[in-house]
């Protein structure tokens, strides 16, 4: 072989493995990426449903994790809602993922078609083992693409759950019976609608300023009550699940505690 052909190879092998490299530059396995559990699917189901109200069940769509792949299909709707039970809260880049974030959400059909890609391809990239700042930074830089439009009109996400675990303003996620409403609402201010944060009134949440703003409005007491009394079954079971997820005096406080 000639020193001409030797140099020709190695170059070659040098490119391919920087091909390999950056294919797989968001692949590799993190320590802040504890491997999920794989919720039993029946339960899944059912927790990712009581996002909605009653009527809008049979109809909607079911997505349910697999922690090696991401979400998969469980039930096809028809009536444009989407319904998951979020396990990684990935707008928080300096916190690493946990294995105990559970929050049921259901988006209508605009939001099925964009804000709810958000976390279905934020779950794909963490059952590839990327931490949590890659995918925060792999999910933001798809905003506003061609094929990954922010939402064209208003609309609402459901999350009338009888309970769900996530963050609010601490450094750990609370466990909190508090069925509320989301409108979006893209670049709305508090001081725009008088909002201060989690109370009886409406109030805004950004999750991801100018895509994921919402409107915030909490149930009523009453309807609350409802919920809670009518979703007991499905209560007692997620309480079995995991004690995390059980309803206590602090999980049914008006203001989430962590």
């Amino acid at each position: 072989m000639t020193p001409a052909s030797r140099f020709a190879i190695l170059g070659i092998l040098a490119c391919m493995n920087c091909v390999a490299q950056s294919a797989n530059s968001i692949d590799s396995m993190s320590v802040d990426t504890p491997k999920l559990e794989k919720m039993p699917g029946a339960l899944e189901n059912r927790f990712a449903l009581s996002a909605i109200p009653s009527h809008l069940r049979e109809a909607a769509t079911t997505y349910l994790l697999d922690p090696a792949k991401g979400y998969v299909l469980s039930q096809k709707g028809t009536n444009g809602i989407s319904c998951i039970v979020v396990r990684s809260d990935w707008q928080w880049p300096d916190s690493s993922f946990r294995d105990d974030i559970f929050w049921p959400v259901c988006y209508d059909a605009e939001g099925s078609k964009t804000l709810l890609q958000d976390y279905i391809y934020a779950a794909e990239l963490r059952a590839r083992g990327v931490n949590a700042k890659q995918v925060y930074d792999e999910v933001t830089k798809k905003f506003g693409s061609p094929t990954y439009p922010n939402p064209s009109r208003s609309g609402v996400s459901y999350m009338i759950a009888p309970i769900m675990r996530g963050y609010t303003h601490g450094p750990i996620p609370a466990t909190m019976n508090m069925p509320h409403y989301m409108f979006y609402a893209p670049n709305v201010k508090n001081k725009e609608i008088g909002g201060s944060g989690f109370g009886l009134y409406p109030f805004i949440l950004s999750m991801s300023p100018g895509r994921d703003d919402y409107i915030i409005l909490l149930v009523g007491e009453t309807e609350k009550a409802k919920i809670l009394s009518e979703s007991k079954d499905l209560l007692a079971d997620l309480c079995l699940y995991r004690d995390y997820l059980c309803t206590t005096d602090t999980t049914r406080a008006r203001t989430p505690v962590n």
